[in-house]
């Protein structure tokens, strides 16, 4: 039996997922009708995004023809997932237990503290298994491989899982994650939002003077290296490779592209190689994003001529079906914001981004004096996801979204208990912004409201802590005599 993680390829990664049964099947699925999409919905609406297991589709039929995969989706949805690909032991992965494991995930990252560099390695082409075909000019059509639409309302096919490597002679090697949209059997658009870094390199180097980048898009990376890419854990102008490296205590294995200097992660399912002009932004989206509606088009983004594609034999397709499936590992980022944010905020026990509640950011502080709760969540309005911002006392799961939630019900006062920010920054993406990027928020005093904050006095206790009082063996009783039951 396949062990925990970390892993060093997409493939070991699923291999392992497999064998201890959390992978669904389906040799063939008409993508034509969005059969796929909505079996997506209904398995997420059954098992929700910790626990649906992934899916892994043989075939499916694109604009008419039958287009061998395998399509790879929601790999790292199960909250057991992430603990593996994070190095939890398998004995402490308990099968049921989202959100307990999820913790233990986001405790080992704890564990670990701050992650260091360690310098990529780079290994001749010849033993890279992302070159294992390659193919040049004319032999190329991305058409070919499984990219699917996602939605009716999708401008196309989209790849949703690349990672762009840009190289910047300043600040070095940029790895981020953005949507590419299929434009054409050798053309795909570029789309890093205003502000991200992908969109500041590029923009750096047009205002330098230059016409073209080079660039390399890489598919089907370990589950390391894309949650270094897809969240902020690595700081600005830390190479994201360097510190995925750092996390699995060895080098991350890099090769050298075919038509650039650019080195990029080896053990991949596909590369994309190719130019970006940066003299000519075309149309782009809409698409489906993250908050479940549909984005709005740009006017103007970046795209890529495809030069070469090197490929694994018979490459995993990685699709996220962005706003229903849980598209990364998440606790790497989290635990690396709670590091950060606490040497300035020593109240703080707990930072979480609900990536199921997109907008909420759930804090809990240890309460020590009136109105601390406003004060400490009025010094995260710099961040653009969290509009809708709740803070509880640390005996709260903020991990739990349904405690949360009864949390706000049973300690909250609207009055005075909250605060009203009227102008802010916003997600890009947020389909209620009038402006995109702007938003208002509020934040939200749920801890228990001491005589200060025109809270009661005493604040009652939880049933529960009377039951623990009264009878402090008997959840371990319980568990004895009747966890078989449960």
């Amino acid at each position: 039996m396949i062990g925990t993680g970390p892993y060093d390829s997409l493939r070991d990664y699923m291999e392992a997922i497999e064998t201890h049964g959390n992978v669904i099947r389906i040799e063939a699925i008409d993508q034509d009708a969005y059969e796929l999409t909505g079996f997506m919905y209904k398995l997420i609406d059954k098992h929700g995004w910790l626990g649906a297991p992934s899916v892994i589709v043989e075939s499916v039929k694109i604009s008419g023809e039958w287009i061998q995969g395998p399509i790879v989706i929601n790999q790292y949805g199960m909250a057991a997932h992430e603990a593996m690909a994070i190095g939890v032991p398998l004995d402490d992965i308990e099968a049921g237990q989202h959100v307990q494991n999820y913790k233990k995930a986001l405790k080992k990252m704890m564990d670990i503290g701050e992650l260091s560099s360690i310098e990529t390695k780079t290994i001749d082409q010849a033993a890279a298994p992302s070159k294992e075909v390659i193919l040049k000019e004319n032999e190329i059509n991305i058409l070919d491989f499984a990219f699917i639409q996602t939605n009716p309302g999708d401008n196309g096919r989209f790849i949703n899982t690349g990672n762009l490597v840009t190289i910047d002679p300043e600040t070095g090697r940029n790895v981020g994650t953005y949507r590419m949209q299929i434009k054409g059997p050798r053309k795909i658009g570029i789309s890093p939002e205003k502000g991200q870094d992908g969109w500041k390199f590029l923009m750096n180097m047009k205002e330098k003077g230059e016409d073209v980048a080079q660039a390399a898009v890489v598919l089907g990376t370990d589950p390391i290296v894309f949650a270094m890419s897809s969240s902020k854990t690595a700081r600005s102008g830390q190479d994201e490779l360097e510190i995925a490296g750092g996390f699995k205590g060895k080098p991350v294995e890099v090769v050298k592209c075919e038509n650039s200097d650019i080195l990029v992660p080896a053990n991949v399912e596909m590369i994309i190689e190719g130019e970006i002009p940066l003299n000519d932004l075309e149309k782009e989206g809409p698409f489906g994003e993250m908050y479940g509606y549909m984005g709005l088009p740009h006017e103007e983004q970046f795209y890529m001529n495809i030069k070469t594609i090197t490929h694994r034999v018979n490459p995993m397709i990685v699709n996220q079906f962005t706003g229903v499936t849980r598209g990364y590992i998440t606790t790497p980022g989290e635990a690396a914001s709670l590091r950060g944010f606490s040497k300035f905020m020593p109240e703080l026990r707990g930072f979480h981004i609900p990536i199921d509640h997109v907008g909420f950011l759930f804090l809990s502080i240890e309460k020590t004096k009136p109105h601390q709760a406003i004060e400490l969540a009025e010094k995260f309005n710099f961040l653009p996801l969290g509009k809708i911002v709740i803070v509880v006392d640390e005996d709260v799961d903020i991990h739990n979204t349904k405690e949360v939630f009864q949390t706000v019900g049973a300690r909250w006062q609207p009055y005075p208990g909250a605060k009203l920010i009227e102008d802010g920054p916003g997600f890009f993406l947020d389909p209620s912004a009038k402006t995109r990027g702007k938003s208002s928020r509020i934040l939200i005093d749920a801890t228990r409201q001491l005589p200060e904050e025109n809270g009661p006095s005493p604040y009652p206790k939880l049933n529960k802590e009377h039951l623990v009082e009264h009878a402090p063996e008997i959840f371990a009783l319980v568990e004895e005599k009747w966890g078989h039951l449960i």
